[in-house]
């Protein structure tokens, strides 16, 4: 065994006691949701006792066992020019740090159904994501059982199809700083690169930056989380269309058939010396 399989397989080691280990509500890791959950889910309608919104972009994408979620508040500031967080204003982070987003493994038990976030792009409160779900064709309505709210759900078409779910563990022969996870399902995509780090507790950014006044240089840090929603088939395949990031938009993460799977555990992607270990896959040879 090489150096860089031995780094590969300790790292491997490294992910499933991270991620896999034993927690007090999901001892054995929950079972495969019900296939009429898969696919990418746009949300149409937000209801809550003082808020009905239906400009905000948001998207959900399930897989078998794994979820990613994107959600941008409608009034977006305008970015053009933007290349990096290092260029934005104080209004323009500002605004960024209303941004939501989370991956992690989903539980379904009958109606209920339980996001466990392994990363989130805002601050742990203490609060859970648990809410009632219940299908209208390809629509679902998903009522808050431990908070107030209603929202409403649409599939994409283009979503219905195989899926993947994958998580990086090395990178031109190296453990990753961050995290990072791809989810594919039919032909939509989503990329997830969080912190090197956790966030301090807080009820959410906004009130974590107005309470410690940290430096620019700390803000722009604590805002550096991707979250990326885009297509990989069509005329601009693997094209970002949606991002917590905004001058990540209309790059491409990778190119098409770059990411070929190499046995049960393990995807490479070549191009970019990248290796993937497999979550969920029920697609072809290559992405």
């Amino acid at each position: 065994m090489n150096r860089n399989d031995l780094g590969l397989a300790g790292a491997l080691r490294d992910l499933s006691r991270r991620y896999f280990a034993p927690q007090a509500d999901m001892a054995a890791g929950p079972a495969p949701v019900p296939n009429a959950y898969l696919g990418v889910w746009r949300r149409s309608l937000l209801e809550t006792a003082g808020l009905c919104d239906t400009h905000s972009h948001v998207f959900w994408l399930q897989t078998p066992r794994w979820h990613a979620d994107l959600r941008l508040p409608a009034g977006r500031p305008d970015f053009s020019g933007v290349h990096s967080l290092a260029e934005c204003s104080d209004a323009q982070l500002a605004w960024l740090a209303r941004q939501q987003g989370f991956c992690g493994v989903t539980q379904i038990d009958g109606e209920r159904c339980t996001w466990h976030r392994q990363m989130d792009f805002q601050p742990a409160n203490g609060s859970r994501d648990i809410g009632r779900t219940v299908f209208d064709g390809e629509r679902l309505i998903e009522t808050g059982l431990e908070a107030d709210y209603r929202e409403t759900w649409e599939r994409l078409p283009p979503s219905r199809g195989g899926t993947a779910a994958l998580e990086l563990v090395m990178e031109a022969g190296e453990q990753p700083v961050r995290p990072a996870w791809l989810l594919v399902a039919g032909a939509c995509f989503m990329y997830v690169q969080g912190r090197p780090y956790p966030l301090p507790d807080a009820p959410d950014l906004p009130h974590l930056i107005a309470r410690m006044q940290p430096s620019h240089a700390q803000w722009r840090e604590w805002l550096d989380v991707e979250i990326s929603f885009g297509y990989r088939m069509g005329p601009n395949p693997w094209r970002i269309e949606h991002s917590t990031l905004p001058f990540r938009e209309e790059t491409f993460l990778t190119r098409p058939g770059a990411i070929r799977r190499l046995g049960y555990q393990i995807a490479v992607e070549s191009s970019r010396e990248r290796r993937w270990r497999i979550l969920d896959w029920s697609l072809g040879a290559a992405l």
